[in-house]
C-alpha cells in the first residue's frame, strides 16, 4: 500500500483567505497543500467592495490588483431612505477597491498554484482528524500535513467536529443579500454613481442598503442585523424601486438577468471564541470567524488573520514544541486585528441618520465603516 505524501502544511478552503495562506507558504518554499472543498455561504460570491488596506498587504502577490481586475474608488457617498438627501466623503486617494470575487478568486488561486501550492479538490465535505505527529484531511481525496490552517466554514461547526470546547458562541446575527446586474459601462446614466461606493440609510433601522458600479456590474446589497427581519427579495426590490423613483438608477436595468446570493458571515466571532487553537490545528479566516461586523466585510480580516496564522505556523514547523507555539497565534491576531473586529464605540446605524445635519461626522463615519476605526 502506497503511504500518503506528508506535506508542511494543509490549508483547508480554497478561500481567499486559504490561497492567500497557501501563496505565501509556497513562496517560503514550504510543501503545502490546499483542499478545494465545498463550504457554506458565508462569504460574498457576487462583486464586493474592500478598503484600500487589502491590497496594502505584505504576503499577497505582487500585482493582484491588476489581476483581480480590482477597480478603484475614492468617493462614499451617503443618501437616506427617501433619496432626498445626500452627503459625500473624497477621500485624497483610493479608499478603497470593487473586485469581483470570482475573479480575485482565480487570480489567487493561480498565483498560488505557480508558487508551487498544490491544489487538491474534494468533492465531498471533508472531516479534520488529528493525531499526534500529523493531520489528516478525509474527503474524496486523502490528504495528510504536520500541521493544518483551516480557512472556511463557520467557527462553530468546525470546532465541533475538532471536539473543542464551546461555550455559548452567537452563530452570527448578520445576514447579506445581494445582486448584480450586468449593464453597459458606456451608460451615461449611470455615470454619476460609478466611482464611489453608495450607503444607503433604510427604514428598517437594523438594516443598511449599499450599491456599486464595476466592471460592468450594479451591485446592490442590503446588510441586515437581524436574521428574522424581511424579506430578501421584497428588501432588494424595494431599494431598487426607490432608487429608480429617485433617477438615480435607470428604470430599464436587465434584472432579469441578474445574479443574487444570500450570505451570513460569521462577523465578529474571533472576538468571542474561547482559542484558535486545536492539535496542530490553526482556526483562521471566516473558520475563525475573522469578520468584521457592521458590514460583513470579510477580505480584509480573514486574509490577514490568515497570513499570521502563517507565520506562526512556519515557526511551529522549526519547534521542538509545536503546540506551545501555535498557541501564540492568539496574541499575534489579537495585537493586529482585536480592534479592525471590534464594534465601534457608537452604533453606525443610530449615527447614520445624523450625516444629512451633521457633516463634521462624514469623514469619522467612513472612517470606522472603511477601516473599523472607533468614532
Amino acid at each position: 500500500m502506497t503511504q500518503t505524501r506528508m506535506h508542511d502544511i494543509v490549508v483547508l478552503g480554497a478561500s481567499p483567505a486559504g490561497l492567500a495562506t497557501a501563496y505565501y507558504l509556497a513562496k517560503k518554499k514550504l510543501d503545502v497543500a490546499v483542499v478545494d472543498s465545498p463550504h457554506e455561504s458565508i462569504e460574498c460570491p457576487l462583486t464586493d467592495w474592500l478598503p484600500r488596506t487589502f491590497f496594502e498587504m505584505t504576503g499577497l502577490p505582487k500585482g493582484l490588483a491588476k489581476l483581480a481586475k480590482a477597480e478603484p474608488f475614492s468617493r462614499v457617498a451617503y443618501h437616506n431612505a427617501s433619496f432626498t438627501s445626500k452627503v459625500e466623503y473624497k477621500a485624497r486617494r483610493e479608499a478603497g477597491h470593487f473586485v469581483h470575487v470570482p475573479t480575485l478568486l482565480k487570480a489567487m488561486r493561480t498565483a498560488a498554484a505557480q508558487a508551487g501550492a498544490k491544489i487538491r479538490v474534494s468533492t465531498t465535505r471533508p472531516a479534520i482528524g488529528l493525531d499526534e505527529d500529523h493531520v489528516e484531511i478525509h474527503g474524496s481525496r486523502r490528504v495528510r500535513a504536520k500541521l493544518a490552517i483551516i480557512a472556511q466554514n463557520r467557527p462553530n461547526d468546525v470546532l465541533s467536529e475538532l471536539s473543542m470546547p464551546l461555550r455559548t458562541v452567537p452563530g452570527g446575527a448578520l445576514l447579506v443579500s445581494g445582486l448584480d446586474v450586468p449593464v453597459s459601462q458606456r451608460r451615461q446614466d449611470i455615470k454619476d454613481i460609478e466611482g464611489a461606493l453608495h450607503v444607503v440609510e433604510l427604514r428598517e433601522r437594523t438594516e443598511l442598503g449599499v450599491f456599486f458600479v464595476s466592471n460592468g456590474r450594479f451591485h446592490l446589497r442590503v446588510i441586515s442585523n437581524s436574521v428574522a427581519s424581511g424579506n430578501r427579495a421584497m428588501e432588494l426590490s424595494g431599494m431598487i424601486n426607490g432608487l429608480q423613483q429617485a433617477s438615480i438608477i435607470p428604470m430599464d436595468l436587465p434584472l432579469g438577468r441578474a445574479k443574487g446570493a444570500v450570505w451570513y458571515p460569521p462577523a465578529g466571532i474571533a472576538l468571542e471564541l474561547e482559542t484558535h487553537v486545536a492539535k496542530r490545528c490553526l482556526l483562521t479566516g471566516t473558520a475563525g470567524g475573522f469578520v468584521e461586523c457592521i458590514t460583513g466585510q470579510s477580505l480584509v480580516p480573514s486574509v490577514r488573520s490568515a497570513l499570521l496564522a502563517a507565520d506562526v505556523a512556519v515557526a511551529a514547523l522549526g519547534s521542538d514544541q509545536p503546540q506551545n507555539t501555535l498557541m501564540k497565534y492568539k496574541s499575534s491576531w489579537r495585537k493586529t486585528l482585536a480592534d479592525y473586529l471590534r464594534p465601534p464605540n457608537t452604533s453606525l446605524h443610530m449615527l447614520l441618520p445624523l450625516l444629512f445635519v451633521n457633516q463634521r461626522i462624514v469623514s469619522k463615519f467612513t472612517r470606522a465603516l472603511l477601516y473599523g476605526e472607533n468614532i
